[in-house]
């Protein structure tokens, strides 16, 4: 085990006379290589972290770079560029960590400096963990210094091509972003190394695995669990190709190299699975599904456009990427099982995935009032689950009424203007109203969706009277009325049907039938084309009037 960590850190720090930069006068570092050497001991819950960050100098001028981690060193993080140390300045406002450079001379444009880095951490957040039976970090929670960005929303500072070397117990494996190397091992530890040659961020997680890898529809998929399953190894790896396979016709190439799932304990860390940037953390209940657990796969898969790639920001930004990936697994379900199989999906959520994050599960939160505007959810809980149980179905009519070609063409223009960056939903709502040829109808469909609560409850029936039959339809929800292309089945008593289409804008809409109409019945929205309420979801919601 690599233990030797006898650098003088305090007298490194101590050593310095200078003032600290503020993180703004260190922006404009770009990484372009990461190596990182990570010793984990698990009997002490210890990760030992040193490492090598490249930088190059984008802005014209800079004295020294300006860095980010999260706060969770035991000591002190030593940094060393130059033969000088960085000095630690006030934390962000995030709760990260900055550290700055100062040098006597100033970098131009172009400059390339080599920053060294090492600490301790017993630290244990979410997803970050070093315990006797796993070790995992994600990205998301800036484990290692990374250069403070001039954008904010500009993801990209933290990605770099580079490696990543483990120093592990003898029987433990890891994975992690890129493509293994090699493994060597001895009676007192393993050695395993990964490159990176696409430029991520990193993650990785540690432990006892059984490691097995497969050749799966043309691609490599492996499968790292901590006991054996009920379904097999390649029948999860079949599922997740084929899961990446069908979401890739339609968002295009799957941005990371690599597709791994890796089991991580029940008791370690407060989620479900976790989508890294190349492969996915996931809990022992989600490997019992037969044959594969589509929708979770699929998922955490989806995850590597939309909130990996394509990052967020802003209220109501988990829409592009929780709700996306929701609405990826559906994609999914529908490229391997067909259209009827992601209606349902879409409707009712299925054995062996999170039975809240459907239509049935959204009207359920509604009632217990768990419901607010899609625009304004801001965090996790149940706004999480009313992200991906009504967020998704938003996509679904977004596509609806757009077309598929329309449709995913805004989301590969996401794709491709997003990519490394964050994406607001505002900036969401303007690509799809540019796909549209109403643009301002695009924006009010969008609006009577993510801007109120709710969902339309809609009567409809064939009335009678002196002057002939006629077509009513009322939308009895509270609040103003939504403006629907409604599909409605007129059916007669022999079972005879006719499929029309009504624009319904107000509270009423009454559409005259021909005098010998035989129609006995209407039923609404049939085909499940838009989120409405039906008595298959519960109890009426309780705010109809």
């Amino acid at each position: 085990m690599n233990t030797n960590f006898a650098r003088p850190i305090a007298a490194c720090i101590a050593a310095l006379a200078c003032t600290p930069l503020a993180a703004q006068e260190g922006t404009g570092w770009r990484t372009t290589r990461l190596d990182l050497d990570l010793s984990i001991l698990p009997e002490e819950r210890l990760l030992i972290v040193e490492g090598v960050l490249s930088l190059t100098l984008d802005a014209e001028r800079s004295s020294g770079p300006a860095l980010q981690m999260r706060n969770i060193v035991d000591e002190e993080l030593v940094l060393e560029a130059e033969g000088r140390s960085g000095v630690p300045v006030d934390p962000a406002p995030s709760g990260r960590l900055v550290q700055s450079f100062r040098f006597d001379r100033a970098f131009e444009r172009g400059a390339e400096l080599d920053v060294h880095f090492a600490f301790t951490t017993r630290v244990e957040r979410n997803q970050l963990v070093t315990a006797p039976d796993i070790a995992f970090a994600s990205w998301v929670e800036y484990w290692y210094p990374t250069p403070v960005p001039a954008d904010p929303n500009d993801a990209r500072a933290r990605h770099a091509p580079g490696t990543t070397t483990f120093h592990l117990p003898p029987t433990w494996r890891s994975v992690t972003n890129g493509a293994f190397v090699e493994r060597t091992e001895d009676e007192l530890e393993a050695t395993e190394v990964w490159r990176c040659e696409q430029a991520v961020a990193r993650s990785y997680a540690a432990g006892p695995y059984t490691a097995e890898w497969f050749e799966a529809d043309g691609r490599r998929v492996g499968v790292f669990l901590l006991s054996p399953k009920p379904t097999g190894a390649r029948d999860q790896a079949e599922t997740l190709s084929r899961a990446l396979e069908a979401m890739e016709a339609r968002f295009g190439p799957y941005p990371y190299p690599t597709y791994v799932i890796a089991e991580v304990p029940n008791d370690r860390g407060a989620f479900g699975a976790s989508s890294e940037q190349g492969f996915i953390l996931c809990k022992p209940g989600f490997f019992l599904v037969e044959g594969g657990n589509v929708p979770l796969f699929a998922h955490e898969a989806a995850h590597g456009w939309w909130g990996n790639l394509v990052g967020t920001r802003g209220t109501g930004g988990i829409l592009c990427s929780e709700s996306l990936a929701q609405y990826g697994a559906a994609l999914a379900i529908e490229g391997m099982e067909g259209a009827d199989a992601a209606t349902e999906f879409l409707r009712f959520s299925r054995e062996g995935y999170i039975d809240i994050q459907c239509a049935r599960g959204y009207f359920a939160l509604a009632r217990q009032g768990n419901d607010m505007p899609l625009s304004e959810l801001v965090g996790g809980g149940w706004q999480h689950n009313l992200s991906d149980a009504k967020g998704h179905w938003v996509f679904h009519m977004v596509r609806g009424r757009l077309g598929d070609e329309r449709f995913f063409g805004a989301l590969r223009r996401a794709i491709d203007e997003y990519a490394g960056r964050a994406m607001s939903l505002d900036e969401l709502r303007e690509i799809f109203a540019d796909a549209d040829d109403d643009p301002d109808a695009m924006r009010r469909f969008l609006a009577q969706w993510l801007d109120r609560p709710g969902a339309p409850v809609i009567e409809a029936e064939v009335e009678r009277d002196a002057n002939g039959a006629q077509l009513v339809v009322r939308q009895v929800q509270r609040g103003s009325p939504y403006e629907l292309a409604l599909e409605i089945d007129l059916v007669d008593a022999e079972g005879g049907v006719e499929a029309r289409v009504v624009d319904v804008v107000e509270r009423e809409t009454v559409v005259s039938l021909a005098a010998d109409a035989r129609w006995i019945e209407a039923r609404v929205d049939p085909r499940h084309r838009l989120l409405v309420w039906t008595s298959e979801y519960g109890a009426r919601p309780a705010d109809t009037d």
